[in-house]
């Protein structure tokens, strides 16, 4: 069978078209309504933009409006491009000239940033807003053709920009497909039961989640930005099943005064992503949710997803499973997952070097580059660009970016290594350890630290901390200390090309 999500969302609407599709700001619809509605939509955009391969791009906060649009864009034919909302104008222009799309939909808060973005980029896209979507999902109709399917690219991703100029990616229904029937079984979610998109939908991790979405049959409840208080009345109000989380996320969580006061236990499991969970925080949220699952996953935007995952056994603290927090986990079953060295040949077990993968997730390659694609595919491989390495066990272990690690002194140290190490420290809440310019030993090892409420650490502690784990080298040789969270990335991942310019401008003054 052609895959085809069109037709996955045709199949649900018949089999439970008076179930729960989606919820938004106290806004439900049913399965049977949204497939409607998306059929109407989708004749509506071919009207606008005929002949396939075209696209429709998105910029706005999430809502139904982009849930709806993740399917009516591919039954119409057209590829879908979604946006950050947090770009700069000159950034989102750059998207725009870089994907062309004949239609963008925008919404209300973000219709200035669309404007000057148009103007930018000199495209001439034909712009609707919220009206004007709601005016179209509203006349019955029906698109012309079956849509995009099989290796069509279905959706336009950008990468997330934590070094240089964001790519496009180019993910087929193909792609997603084995993403959405793979990574759910993976992560324990059941069929039916509800999930809460708390992460921005132009993002891969949330949007997969929506194309799982109909194979699960599950009710999807969306916030338009992340706020605490509201998720967890919405996780209380709607006996929400799964969330996907980063572990800062779930310290706030911990903290906040408000936690205790709603009914969380119908959490089963909890996706934690983009950084390794610390032990401490593990037990505390171990204690709170006794009946869920935990699951911390490392994914990319270019594997349309999960690359490996570290399941519930190994979320514990005693035992033969424990000690293994540091670990990704295993890779998915359906992707190979390899350790190369700088002659891209496999590396030997416990050898740290380049992560590559392949499989049927591997992007179809970054839209009007194809000089990057074929570097990034080389030998048939997707390079990552992550370094990592295995243990005995088969378990998948990140050292870092490969752009990110420190050569000190002829010595190569990974950021992740040392990260971990500090972030043991009780009086460490997070911490991202970044190279500097060094006279004498060319970079140096920095560490940026967020301390705990108790009390900020001494320098000198940290070192000898660190010194009872590390080689010299690898300490870092200066630190600095914030009250304000760390710049992250549209992905959630901390922006370290930040950090290094912050520091740049201090050293300086």
């Amino acid at each position: 069978m052609t895959v085809r999500f069109g037709q996955m969302l045709e199949n649900v609407a018949h089999r439970y078209p008076g179930a729960p599709a989606v919820t938004f700001l106290g806004r439900t619809r049913t399965w049977a309504q949204v497939y409607r509605r998306c059929l109407n939509v989708a004749a509506a955009l071919q009207r606008m933009a005929p002949g396939s391969g075209g696209r429709v791009a998105y910029l706005g906060f999430n809502s139904d409006m982009l849930f709806e649009l993740y399917f009516a864009a591919p039954m119409a034919g057209l590829e879908l491009v979604v946006m950050n909302f947090r770009w700069s104008v000159p950034e989102a222009g750059a998207a725009l000239s870089d994907t062309q799309p004949a239609i963008l939909v925008v919404d209300k808060e973000h219709s200035g940033l669309a404007d000057q973005a148009l103007t930018k980029s000199g495209i001439g896209a034909e712009i609707l807003d919220t009206t004007a979507f709601e005016a179209m999902a509203a006349v019955d109709a029906m698109p012309t053709g079956p849509g995009s399917c099989g290796d069509d690219t279905m959706i336009v991703y950008f990468t997330g920009g934590t070094t240089g100029r964001s790519k496009g990616v180019m993910i087929s229904h193909a792609n997603m497909m084995t993403n959405a029937l793979g990574a759910p079984p993976i992560m324990r979610c059941e069929i039916g039961k509800p999930q809460i998109i708390i992460g921005p939908m132009f993002h891969m991790a949330p949007g997969s989640r929506i194309y799982s979405s109909v194979l699960l049959a599950a009710h999807t409840i969306i916030m338009p930005r992340f706020d605490m208080v509201e998720m967890m009345a919405l996780i209380a109000q709607h006996r929400v099943h799964a969330v996907t989380m980063v572990p800062t996320m779930m310290h706030m969580l911990l903290e906040h005064p408000e936690f205790g006061q709603h009914d969380l236990s119908s959490l089963g499991p909890i996706m934690l992503g983009g950084s390794p969970t610390p032990p401490d925080l593990l037990a505390r949220a171990l204690a709170a949710f006794p009946g869920a699952q935990f699951t911390n996953g490392y994914g990319m935007t270019e594997m349309s997803n999960l690359i490996a995952a570290l399941t519930p056994e190994y979320h514990v603290l005693e035992g033969p499973m424990a000690g293994r927090l540091q670990s990704v986990g295993r890779p998915v079953p359906y992707l190979d997952v390899r350790i190369f060295g700088p002659d891209d040949t496999e590396l030997a077990q416990g050898e740290v070097g380049e992560i590559v993968a392949r499989g049927p997730t591997v992007m179809k390659g970054y839209l009007g580059r194809p000089a990057e694609t074929a570097e990034a595919l080389r030998g048939g491989w997707f390079h990552t660009g992550d370094m990592g390495r295995f243990d005995a066990d088969g378990l998948l272990y990140i050292s870092g970016r490969a752009k990110d690690m420190i050569i000190t002194g002829g010595e190569n140290v990974y950021p992740t290594e040392v990260e971990d190490v500090l972030a043991d420290h009780p009086n460490v809440a997070q911490v991202a350890v970044i190279g500097v310019p060094d006279d004498k030993w060319g970079e140096a090892v920095h560490a940026v630290v967020i301390p705990t409420s108790d009390r900020t650490p001494t320098e000198d502690e940290l070192r000898q901390h660190c010194r009872q784990s590390l080689a010299g080298y690898k300490c870092p040789k200066s630190f600095s200390f914030r009250d304000q969270p760390m710049p992250l990335s549209g992905a959630n991942k901390v922006l370290k090309t930040v950090l290094r310019e912050e520091y740049a401008k201090q050293a300086h003054v």
